[in-house]
C-alpha cells in the first residue's frame, strides 16, 4: 500500500457503547443525536418520537415500539441540524468503491453514518470506524457482543433492512422556538394513535387466553419489558424536551408545556415502578403467573389518564 492510501489504514471514532435498558432506548433518534452531537431529548421531542406509542398487538414484537420509519428519520435529522442521504444495499463492485470512500470521508469528518440491521434486528447503529485493509468497518449497535465496536465486512450490507446506510451532512440547526412548535405539533398529531396503542396493550394484558402457554408467556414477558422500557424512555425524553423549550414560547403556552411535562413524568414513573431497564429472567415467571402482568395492566389504566391530561395541556398550549 503506497501513497495516500498508506496514510489511511484504520480509524475508529471514540463513541460510547449502545446498550438497551440503560437510556436512549430508541435507536434511530439516539444514533442521529450521537452522530450529530445534538441533544437526544431535542431529537426525540421535535421529531415526535418521544410522544408516540406503537405496539404489535398480535405478534408482540418489541421492535414495533421503536420509531424506525422514514418520516421519523427525516424529522430527527432536521431537529439535529443535518441532512440525510440514504443508501440501500446490495452494492456492486463499483458502488462498493464509492461507499468505501464516502464512509471514510464521514469518519474523517467525525459525522459517522447510520447503519440499520447490520448486527441483529433492523434497529439503527453507527459506522464509527474503518480499516482499509479488507476493508473492515466498525459499528456501534445495541446488539454488540462486547464493549468494543463490532467489525463488519461487506456481507453485513445484504439488502434492505440489513445494512442500509444513512449518510449525514451538516445543515443549519433549528432554533428553540421551531423545535417547540414542531414537537408540540407532532405530539398532538400522534395523540389518537398513541392512545389506541395503549388501549390495545391493556386489552392484550387482560386477555387471559393469551397467557395460558408458558413458552409464549416467557417470550412475551421479555417483549413487554422491552416495550415498557422504551415507553418510559420516550416519556422521560418528552418531559425533558418540553421543559427545555417552554422558555422559548409565550408564558401561558409555557405553563401548559410544563403541565404536559409533569403528566409525561408520571407516565414514565408508573412504567418504571412496574419494571424497566435490563431484563432479568425472574421477570418472566412473575409475568406468566399473572401478578406482574395484572399490576402493569392497572398501571396502564392510570397511564391512559395521565396521557389524556398531557394531550389536553399540549392542545391548550398550541
Amino acid at each position: 500500500m503506497t501513497g495516500a492510501a498508506s496514510a489511511r489504514v484504520k480509524t475508529i471514532l471514540a463513541t460510547p457503547p449502545l446498550r438497551p435498558g440503560e437510556g436512549r432506548e430508541c435507536s434511530l433518534p439516539a444514533c442521529v443525536a450521537l452522530a450529530s452531537g445534538a441533544s437526544y431529548d431535542d431529537v426525540m421531542g421535535a421529531s415526535g418520537a418521544a410522544f408516540t406509542t406503537s405496539i404489535d398487538a398480535e405478534g408482540w414484537d418489541p421492535g414495533a415500539a421503536s420509531p424506525l420509519d422514514e418520516e421519523t428519520l427525516a424529522r430527527a435529522a432536521r431537529a439535529a441540524g443535518v441532512r440525510i442521504d440514504p443508501l440501500s444495499p446490495p452494492f456492486d463492485d463499483e458502488m462498493r468503491a464509492l461507499v468505501l470512500d464516502r464512509i471514510r470521508e464521514e469518519i474523517e469528518a467525525k459525522l459517522p453514518p447510520l447503519v440499520r440491521g447490520a448486527v441483529g434486528p433492523a434497529e439503527y447503529g453507527l459506522i464509527v470506524g474503518i480499516d482499509d485493509r479488507g476493508p473492515t468497518f466498525f459499528a456501534r449497535t445495541y446488539f454488540d457482543a462486547h464493549d468494543d465496536p463490532t467489525p463488519l465486512g461487506w456481507d453485513a450490507f445484504a439488502g434492505p433492512g440489513h445494512g442500509d446506510l444513512v449518510f449525514l451532512d451538516r445543515a443549519t440547526p433549528p432554533g428553540r422556538e421551531t423545535l417547540a412548535r414542531d414537537g408540540v405539533a407532532r405530539a398532538i398529531a400522534e395523540a389518537d394513535a398513541s392512545d389506541g396503542a395503549l388501549r390495545a396493550w391493556l386489552a392484550a394484558l387482560r386477555d387471559e387466553t393469551r397467557w395460558t402457554d408458558p413458552k409464549h408467556g416467557g417470550t412475551a414477558a421479555f417483549a413487554d419489558h422491552a416495550m415498557r422500557t422504551i415507553l418510559a424512555d420516550k416519556r422521560r425524553a418528552a418531559a425533558r424536551f418540553l421543559r427545555s423549550v417552554r422558555g422559548s414560547v409565550a408564558p401561558r403556552a409555557g405553563a401548559e408545556l410544563l403541565r404536559a411535562a409533569e403528566g409525561y413524568d408520571k407516565v414514565a414513573a408508573a412504567a418504571e415502578k412496574v419494571g424497566t431497564g435490563p431484563f432479568e429472567p425472574a421477570v418472566a415467571l412473575r409475568f406468566v403467573e399473572g401478578g406482574l402482568r395484572r399490576a402493569w395492566a392497572n398501571a396502564l389504566e392510570g397511564i391512559l389518564a395521565r396521557e389524556a391530561e398531557a394531550h389536553e395541556a399540549l392542545r391548550a398550549g398550541r
